[in-house]
Protein backbone atom coordinates (compact mmCIF):
# COMPACT_ATOMS: atom_id res chain seq x y z
CA UNK A 1 0.00 0.00 0.00
CA UNK A 2 1.67 3.18 -1.16
CA UNK A 3 0.96 7.07 -0.82
CA UNK A 4 -0.82 8.67 -4.15
CA UNK A 5 -0.55 12.28 -5.35
CA UNK A 6 -4.07 10.95 -7.54
CA UNK A 7 -7.06 8.34 -7.00
CA UNK A 8 -6.59 7.45 -9.85
CA UNK A 9 -2.73 5.27 -8.62
CA UNK A 10 -4.27 4.20 -5.59
CA UNK A 11 -7.48 2.49 -7.98
CA UNK A 12 -4.57 0.53 -10.29
CA UNK A 13 -2.40 -0.46 -6.76
CA UNK A 14 -5.40 -1.62 -5.15
CA UNK A 15 -6.65 -3.69 -8.17
CA UNK A 16 -2.97 -5.16 -8.16
CA UNK A 17 -3.33 -6.03 -4.58
CA UNK A 18 -7.12 -7.55 -4.69
CA UNK A 19 -5.32 -9.99 -8.09
CA UNK A 20 -2.40 -10.84 -5.80
CA UNK A 21 -4.85 -12.14 -2.83
CA UNK A 22 -6.88 -13.77 -5.07
CA UNK A 23 -4.13 -15.37 -6.69
CA UNK A 24 -2.92 -16.88 -3.29
CA UNK A 25 -6.87 -17.80 -2.97
CA UNK A 26 -7.16 -20.17 -5.90
CA UNK A 27 -3.42 -21.48 -6.23
CA UNK A 28 -4.06 -22.57 -1.94
CA UNK A 29 -4.80 -26.07 -1.33
CA UNK A 30 -6.56 -26.82 1.64
CA UNK A 31 -4.77 -30.07 2.64
CA UNK A 32 -3.23 -29.52 6.62
CA UNK A 33 -5.75 -31.03 8.78
CA UNK A 34 -4.23 -29.28 11.63
CA UNK A 35 -5.28 -25.57 10.23
CA UNK A 36 -8.29 -26.62 8.35
CA UNK A 37 -10.08 -29.81 10.39
CA UNK A 38 -13.03 -31.51 8.40
CA UNK A 39 -12.62 -29.03 5.54
CA UNK A 40 -8.83 -30.00 4.87
CA UNK A 41 -10.44 -31.56 1.47
CA UNK A 42 -7.63 -29.96 -0.81
CA UNK A 43 -9.89 -27.60 -2.25
CA UNK A 44 -8.82 -24.02 -2.95
CA UNK A 45 -9.83 -20.62 -0.95
CA UNK A 46 -12.94 -20.79 -3.04
CA UNK A 47 -15.34 -18.04 -0.98
CA UNK A 48 -12.92 -15.27 -0.20
CA UNK A 49 -11.32 -15.59 -4.09
CA UNK A 50 -14.98 -15.26 -5.61
CA UNK A 51 -15.75 -11.85 -2.82
CA UNK A 52 -12.36 -10.21 -3.74
CA UNK A 53 -13.16 -11.37 -7.69
CA UNK A 54 -16.73 -9.50 -7.27
CA UNK A 55 -15.00 -6.67 -5.69
CA UNK A 56 -12.84 -5.96 -8.57
CA UNK A 57 -15.43 -6.71 -10.88
CA UNK A 58 -17.62 -3.83 -9.28
CA UNK A 59 -14.46 -1.74 -9.40
CA UNK A 60 -14.03 -2.08 -12.97
CA UNK A 61 -18.02 -1.39 -13.70
CA UNK A 62 -18.42 1.44 -11.20
CA UNK A 63 -16.02 3.82 -13.41
CA UNK A 64 -18.14 3.40 -16.47
CA UNK A 65 -21.48 4.22 -14.18
CA UNK A 66 -23.67 6.94 -15.82
CA UNK A 67 -21.06 7.56 -19.14
CA UNK A 68 -23.27 7.10 -22.02
CA UNK A 69 -20.15 6.50 -24.38
CA UNK A 70 -19.90 3.61 -22.85
CA UNK A 71 -22.57 0.40 -23.53
CA UNK A 72 -22.56 -3.36 -23.87
CA UNK A 73 -24.75 -6.01 -25.52
CA UNK A 74 -27.08 -7.56 -23.14
CA UNK A 75 -29.61 -10.02 -24.75
CA UNK A 76 -28.85 -8.26 -28.22
CA UNK A 77 -29.53 -4.79 -26.70
CA UNK A 78 -27.05 -1.90 -25.91
CA UNK A 79 -27.04 -1.13 -22.28
CA UNK A 80 -25.47 2.30 -20.47
CA UNK A 81 -24.18 1.08 -15.84
CA UNK A 82 -26.43 3.69 -13.95
CA UNK A 83 -27.12 1.79 -10.74
CA UNK A 84 -24.59 -0.04 -8.58
CA UNK A 85 -26.38 -3.43 -8.92
CA UNK A 86 -25.67 -2.21 -13.00
CA UNK A 87 -21.73 -2.61 -12.30
CA UNK A 88 -22.05 -6.30 -13.02
CA UNK A 89 -22.89 -5.38 -17.00
CA UNK A 90 -18.90 -4.97 -16.94
CA UNK A 91 -19.45 -8.53 -17.80
CA UNK A 92 -20.69 -8.47 -21.19
CA UNK A 93 -18.18 -5.79 -21.75
CA UNK A 94 -14.25 -5.97 -24.13
CA UNK A 95 -12.70 -6.18 -20.72
CA UNK A 96 -14.54 -9.73 -19.92
CA UNK A 97 -16.22 -10.38 -23.28
CA UNK A 98 -18.72 -12.89 -21.96
CA UNK A 99 -22.71 -12.49 -23.13
CA UNK A 100 -24.76 -13.18 -20.53
CA UNK A 101 -28.43 -12.22 -20.74
CA UNK A 102 -30.11 -9.86 -17.87
CA UNK A 103 -32.16 -12.53 -16.06
CA UNK A 104 -28.47 -14.46 -15.69
CA UNK A 105 -26.54 -11.07 -15.05
CA UNK A 106 -29.45 -10.11 -11.93
CA UNK A 107 -29.42 -13.34 -10.71
CA UNK A 108 -25.59 -13.49 -10.61
CA UNK A 109 -25.10 -10.01 -8.93
CA UNK A 110 -28.12 -10.89 -6.21
CA UNK A 111 -27.46 -14.39 -5.32
CA UNK A 112 -23.89 -15.08 -5.57
CA UNK A 113 -21.92 -11.52 -5.76
CA UNK A 114 -24.54 -9.43 -3.18
CA UNK A 115 -25.65 -12.82 -0.74
CA UNK A 116 -21.61 -13.59 -0.85
CA UNK A 117 -20.27 -10.54 0.76
CA UNK A 118 -23.07 -9.63 2.81
CA UNK A 119 -24.41 -13.62 4.57
CA UNK A 120 -21.50 -15.77 3.54
CA UNK A 121 -23.52 -17.84 2.25
CA UNK A 122 -25.27 -18.70 -1.46
CA UNK A 123 -28.36 -20.02 -2.12
CA UNK A 124 -29.25 -23.60 -2.97
CA UNK A 125 -28.71 -23.75 -7.60
CA UNK A 126 -25.76 -21.60 -6.73
CA UNK A 127 -22.38 -23.80 -6.76
CA UNK A 128 -18.64 -22.69 -6.34
CA UNK A 129 -16.34 -24.88 -8.12
CA UNK A 130 -12.67 -24.87 -9.27
CA UNK A 131 -13.89 -24.81 -12.80
CA UNK A 132 -9.80 -24.91 -13.55
CA UNK A 133 -10.69 -26.84 -16.70
CA UNK A 134 -13.56 -24.56 -17.71
CA UNK A 135 -14.03 -22.39 -20.59
CA UNK A 136 -16.10 -20.02 -18.88
CA UNK A 137 -16.43 -18.11 -15.10
CA UNK A 138 -19.98 -18.94 -15.32
CA UNK A 139 -22.15 -22.30 -16.56
CA UNK A 140 -25.61 -21.99 -16.48
CA UNK A 141 -28.30 -25.02 -16.65
CA UNK A 142 -31.95 -25.74 -16.39
CA UNK A 143 -32.97 -28.45 -14.26
CA UNK A 144 -35.48 -30.96 -14.49
CA UNK A 145 -37.87 -28.39 -13.00
CA UNK A 146 -36.90 -25.84 -15.60
CA UNK A 147 -35.00 -23.85 -12.55
CA UNK A 148 -31.64 -22.20 -13.65
CA UNK A 149 -28.32 -23.56 -12.12
CA UNK A 150 -25.29 -21.93 -11.66
CA UNK A 151 -21.76 -22.84 -11.58
CA UNK A 152 -18.97 -20.58 -10.43
CA UNK A 153 -15.78 -21.08 -12.15
CA UNK A 154 -13.22 -19.83 -9.40
CA UNK A 155 -10.06 -20.52 -10.98
CA UNK A 156 -11.98 -19.05 -14.71
CA UNK A 157 -13.02 -16.43 -12.70
CA UNK A 158 -10.02 -15.37 -11.82
CA UNK A 159 -8.08 -15.83 -15.05
CA UNK A 160 -10.65 -14.03 -16.45
CA UNK A 161 -10.73 -11.03 -13.72
CA UNK A 162 -7.22 -11.09 -14.26
CA UNK A 163 -7.31 -10.22 -18.43
CA UNK A 164 -9.29 -7.73 -17.75
CA UNK A 165 -8.41 -6.10 -14.89
CA UNK A 166 -4.62 -5.76 -17.08
CA UNK A 167 -6.86 -4.56 -19.91
CA UNK A 168 -8.49 -1.76 -18.02
CA UNK A 169 -4.87 -0.90 -16.21
CA UNK A 170 -3.73 -0.37 -19.95
CA UNK A 171 -6.59 1.55 -21.25
CA UNK A 172 -6.19 3.75 -17.74
CA UNK A 173 -2.37 4.72 -18.86
CA UNK A 174 -3.20 5.15 -22.43
CA UNK A 175 -5.88 7.57 -22.02
CA UNK A 176 -9.37 5.46 -23.36
CA UNK A 177 -10.57 5.90 -20.08
CA UNK A 178 -10.83 9.60 -18.87
CA UNK A 179 -10.97 8.08 -14.83
CA UNK A 180 -10.87 11.79 -13.60
CA UNK A 181 -14.48 12.59 -15.39
CA UNK A 182 -16.13 9.23 -14.53
CA UNK A 183 -18.49 9.92 -11.39
CA UNK A 184 -16.36 7.49 -8.72
CA UNK A 185 -13.66 10.00 -9.32
CA UNK A 186 -16.28 13.00 -8.82
CA UNK A 187 -18.26 11.56 -6.02
CA UNK A 188 -14.95 10.21 -3.64
CA UNK A 189 -13.59 13.94 -4.01
CA UNK A 190 -16.38 15.50 -2.72
CA UNK A 191 -15.32 13.80 0.35
CA UNK A 192 -11.78 14.98 0.37
CA UNK A 193 -10.13 16.65 3.56
CA UNK A 194 -7.43 19.46 2.39
CA UNK A 195 -4.49 18.11 2.63
CA UNK A 196 -0.61 19.10 1.55
CA UNK A 197 0.48 16.33 -0.54
CA UNK A 198 4.12 15.46 0.08
CA UNK A 199 6.23 16.39 2.73
CA UNK A 200 10.44 16.54 2.38
CA UNK A 201 10.26 12.87 2.72
CA UNK A 202 9.53 11.38 -0.15
CA UNK A 203 6.20 9.07 -0.05
CA UNK A 204 5.26 10.40 3.06
CA UNK A 205 2.27 12.32 3.78
CA UNK A 206 2.40 16.06 5.63
CA UNK A 207 -0.92 16.10 7.27
CA UNK A 208 -1.26 19.24 9.78
CA UNK A 209 -3.66 18.19 12.84
CA UNK A 210 -4.92 20.94 15.31
CA UNK A 211 -6.13 18.26 17.81
CA UNK A 212 -7.29 14.29 17.99
CA UNK A 213 -11.05 13.14 18.52
CA UNK A 214 -9.40 9.74 18.70
CA UNK A 215 -6.20 8.01 18.71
Amino acid sequence: MALHSQKVGLVKESLVEMLYVAEYAVTCRKTDKTKWGAYATGGILGFPATMILFSIIDCLGSIFANNKNFQVIIDGKKKSIKNPNQHIYILNSKYFDLDLSQVDLDNIYSNVRSTLTHNSLLPEGYLLQIGESENLPFNVAINESGRRIYFINVIKLYEFTKRATEKFIDDLDRGVIDFKSSIVHANVSKRDVPTSMYSSKPGQFEIPIREWIKK
